[in-house]
């Protein structure tokens, strides 16, 4: 990894000046955070004195550029947590909740974090995974000498002044391909997105953020999180990840922005679709006269009077509510259109853990539906057509970047490093697509992920997958090569009877039909559980293979036999098992 050079003046972090002025605007809302009956705030002076005392604690017992490791359930505690190891000069490390055993071992070993803050349910796996760390508890009692509060401490301690080269996160990658690497990014790297969002004119001041989505995450983290406090808006945190709750949040909570992913979306305007049919078929016929009426003015004439046509709907979702913030995965054009024209903004943005994370932004207002935008002011894009697959069209090829936010190398890896970067410099996002006459930026898949059929046809399993996914019959699938075979897992959307496997098969010839032929599948299998994604979504595409073969020899079809580990549940199902209710009602019936 790149080491600062000692030998000229380093420019100061733009985080310790923010972190520093938090307790200056008082009374200011930072946090309402939804509980099971009730909201509880946070003022951004109360949030600023806590990071403060908290910040000199740890100055006490980390050493600068060692990582702190978080591993609980994003509360204001997490969240002051988080901002207290940026100040006091060590490396914030955001854990996914739901790592497998080995996984969160490896990542606490390879990261070498001495301390971990972490929550009475989650301290076994803790300490099991790091017994020479120590574990600080997030929801324990003031006087628990086990307490993070029992570190806070007065302004006689002084906190140290970081430099822009200095790491301040490590996130590990989500391991769709294989197992996590860990991902420094600089006080640099990250001070660069705030900066980015704040001149995109995306927000305003008094905007409220709704940010459903899980911290371990750098787009979450950065976007969601550093973002909005930075520029002195509220977030609003949901109970949990169900329908309901986010409704109540949106509502109660009036936010005026959220910070989403493309399932969310996906959800949100299937529920509201699925609200409208059982409404009777007066109410849909309307519904869908006034999108397309509201869908043929956004397109044509840029604006969309869906406000207006759709007030009814507004009201119940929250009229303040302008802008979906989408990033995390690629939003289906369609869709992006539809919530357009249901009177909404959409702002998309592009980008990887490694460049912390946004290369490329649709602002509010000027998204392209098809396109992730233009780069950001102060990166570079280029297309290498060296690394593009045979039959590639257009001027497609491994999208590469540089610029101030681009990361340095991975730690522990530096032979991944070497591979990540041209010979030039240029960081390899593993990406293909190609920039259009008006310097839009297209994504079409990722390399590792591009299947390249016997016949040289190549194939993006995403876009694939969104097409027979689109069928009534199938839930989920996630298509492979398998001995030269285009094939696909698949969970049926319904399991009962006894002619499954004949409507999955006539499901799929049926969209088949309207596809090229190098794009029909030659076989399939069934599984009952869901595909393995990250917390984002993503199918974790290295597990297909194995999964497919134990489809085919049976598990689909197998009935259970003890009930499913939390890690091969279903996204939404673990989001409910979030709530102590109903992980306590799981684990009785488990037993």
């Amino acid at each position: 990894m790149k080491q600062p050079d000692t030998t000229q003046p380093q420019t100061p972090s733009q985080f310790d000046p923010l972190i520093d002025t938090l307790e200056q605007r008082g009374e200011q809302p930072l946090l309402q955070i939804f509980l099971a009956t009730q909201t509880e705030q946070w003022s951004y002076g109360r949030f600023g004195h806590q990071v403060q005392a908290l910040a000199r604690g740890l100055r006490q017992r980390v050493d600068p550029g060692e990582a702190v490791a978080l591993l609980g359930p994003e509360t204001p505690e997490w969240i002051i947590a988080a901002l207290a190891v940026l100040r006091a000069g060590a490396v914030v490390m955001p854990l996914d909740l739901q790592l497998a055993d080995d996984t969160l071992k490896h990542i606490l070993q390879d990261s070498d974090a001495p301390l971990i803050f972490t929550t009475s349910r989650h301290q076994a796996r803790a300490r099991a995974a790091a017994p020479q760390a120590q574990l600080l508890l997030l929801d324990a009692a003031a006087d628990d000498p086990d307490s993070w509060q029992s570190l806070l401490v007065g302004n006689h301690t002084a906190l140290p002044a970081n430099h822009s080269d200095d790491t301040a996160a490590l996130f590990y990658t989500s391991g769709t391909t294989g197992p996590p690497k860990g991902v420094p990014l600089s006080h640099g790297n990250l001070a660069f997105q705030l900066d980015t969002v704040a001149k995109a004119g995306m927000v305003r001041n008094g905007d409220h953020v709704l940010l459903p989505l899980p911290l371990h995450h750098v787009y979450p983290f950065v976007i969601g999180l550093l973002t909005p406090i930075s520029l002195g808006l509220t977030l609003i945190i949901p109970y949990a990840l169900t329908g309901p709750q986010l409704m109540r949040a949106l509502h109660h909570g009036k936010a005026t922005v959220i910070i989403g992913v493309p399932r969310l979306y996906q959800a949100m305007f299937d529920g509201i679709v699925s609200r409208t049919t059982r409404a009777g078929r007066p109410a849909a016929l309307l519904f869908h006269a006034l999108l397309r009426l509201s869908l043929i003015s956004r397109r044509r004439l840029g604006h969309s009077p869906g406000k207006w046509l759709l007030f009814p709907l507004h009201h119940q979702v929250g009229r303040q509510l302008r802008i979906l913030a989408c990033g995390g995965a690629a939003l289906d054009p369609d869709l992006a259109w539809n919530l357009e024209a249901l009177g909404w903004q959409v702002a998309v943005g592009y980008g990887l853990t490694e460049t912390a994370p946004l290369l490329t932004i649709d602002p509010p207002g000027q998204v392209r539906p098809g396109t992730v935008g233009k780069p950001v002011p102060g990166v570079e894009l280029r297309i290498d057509r060296q690394a593009a697959p045979r039959k590639a069209g257009r001027e497609e090829g491994e999208i590469q970047a540089r610029g101030p936010n681009v990361f340095s190398g991975y730690r522990n890896q530096a032979d991944q490093t070497r591979a990540a970067f041209s010979e030039d410099g240029w960081f390899r996002t593993g990406d293909l697509g190609w920039l259009d006459d008006d310097g839009y930026l297209h994504v079409s898949g990722r390399v590792s992920t591009l299947i390249v059929t016997t016949g040289g046809e190549n194939i993006q399993p995403d876009d694939l997958e969104a097409r027979y996914a689109a069928h009534e019959a199938i839930k989920e699938i996630g298509i492979l090569q398998h001995h030269g075979r285009l094939a696909a897992l698949v969970v049926p959307a319904a399991t009962s009877g006894d002619d499954v496997q004949q409507r999955i098969r006539a499901a799929i010839g049926d969209v088949a039909a309207r596809l090229p032929s190098y794009q029909r599948l030659d076989d399939f299998a069934l599984t009952r559980k869901p595909l393995p994604r990250t917390r984002l979504g993503k199918i974790r595409r290295h597990t297909l293979a194995e999964r497919y073969e134990r489809a085919r020899a049976g598990e689909g079809e197998a009935p259970q036999q003890a009930p499913l580990a939390p890690e091969e549940m279903s996204a939404e199902d673990r989001n409910l098992l979030e709530e102590p209710a109903v992980r306590s009602a799981w684990e009785w019936l488990a037993q």
